[in-house]
Formats: structure tokens, sequence, C-alpha cells
């Protein structure tokens, strides 16, 4: 039987409820680990997310704290306009622009492409997320949205990048993670949707 220590235990920033502190394990860790458990995000990079999902906006929150340019893609006008409200720079829908990893690339400072994406989709659209990055970036593969196929390998582009897959983070990653949280005054995007 295994028995929980004092070590197992952290505490929350005080500013959260518990509904807002219970998607810091998960989601916050998950997107906290993509920007800075590998190389490090710095200001002036560019990050490229996509959606408006937990680990999505964490991650646009981060990086808008780290100094970071942040590009999104999305499928609404309605959910541009909540990304454009918390404060990304560009707002790709991807129901309307069919070449949107060339559209990131151009938005991107200088035009070198996200050094860090954040990849929801998955194999399905590792390649297109290949093209929007910056040489020797960073491609952090969190979750499969898109399907598991994948048409046309990364390796067929130009970019040299690097993947990571992610699964949440350690305990030392969360607590800089809190740090950075209280810091920046950051809270999370809940929806009506909780439970």
């Amino acid at each position: 039987m295994a028995y929980l220590t004092r070590e197992a235990w952290l505490r929350f920033p005080s500013a959260f409820s518990y509904l807002e502190a219970a998607t810091l394990p998960c989601v916050g860790l998950t997107a906290w680990n993509a920007l800075y458990g590998g190389r490090v995000l710095r200001p002036g990079h560019t990050v490229l997310t996509q959606g408006t999902g937990g680990v999505s906006m964490f991650a646009v929150q981060f990086a808008l704290a780290g100094g970071a340019q942040v590009i999104a893609t999305t499928s609404s006008g309605a959910k541009g306009e909540f990304l454009k409200n918390v404060g990304v720079h560009h707002i790709i829908n991807y129901k309307e622009d069919k070449g949107r990893e060339q559209s990131a690339k151009k938005l991107s400072i200088g035009q070198r492409g996200a050094q860090c994406i954040v990849e929801i989709g998955g194999p399905s659209i590792l390649a297109q997320s290949s093209i929007a990055g910056a040489v020797d970036g960073t491609v952090a593969v969190i979750g499969t949205r898109g399907g598991q196929s994948q048409s046309g390998s990364p390796s067929n582009h130009k970019n040299f990048f690097s993947t990571r897959r992610i699964m949440a983070g350690n305990r030392w990653q969360f607590e800089e993670m809190n740090r950075a949280i209280v810091a920046n005054n950051i809270k999370p995007a809940l929806n009506e949707r909780s439970f």
C-alpha cells in the first residue's frame, strides 16, 4: 500500500478557487512543460498554438507573459475574437486559410517561423506544423485531436526541428509554473462546461 507524504502535496496560488486550481496539474503543467520544459522560450520568440482548449489557452497566457509573439489557429470568428481579447497577436482561421502553416510562418517575427509549436492535432497535422516552425524550433506534441494518420512526413520539409512528446510535467516545473502564475496574475480561461 502506498502512502502519500508531505512531499506529494503542493500549494496552489492563493488567489485561485478550487475549480481554477484543478486546471493546474494537467492542462496548466502540460502547457508550461511545452514552452519551458525543453528549449526554454525566450522573449521575442514566436509561439504557434492550436485552438482554444485548456492546454492551448494556458500556452497562450504563459507565452505572452514570457514576452513571446503568439499566433493561434482556430475554426471560427467567435473563437478568434476570444483569442484576440486574450492578447494573441495573430489569429488564423484554419477553415478559411488552407495554407495556414505558410501564413503562420509569414506572420512570425522576421518570417523565421515559430520557435515553439504547441501541437494538439498529432500525427495527422505534424507535417503542416513543421512547415510553420523555425529552423531548430520545437514542436511540442500534446495530443491526437486531428487523428492518428499522417499525410506527408515532416522529414520531407526543409525545416530542421525537434519534437517533444509532452505528458504533464514534474514537481519542479509545477512550482516554477505557480511562481510565474502569481508573478503575472494569470487566471485559467474557464468556460461553462466545467464539471
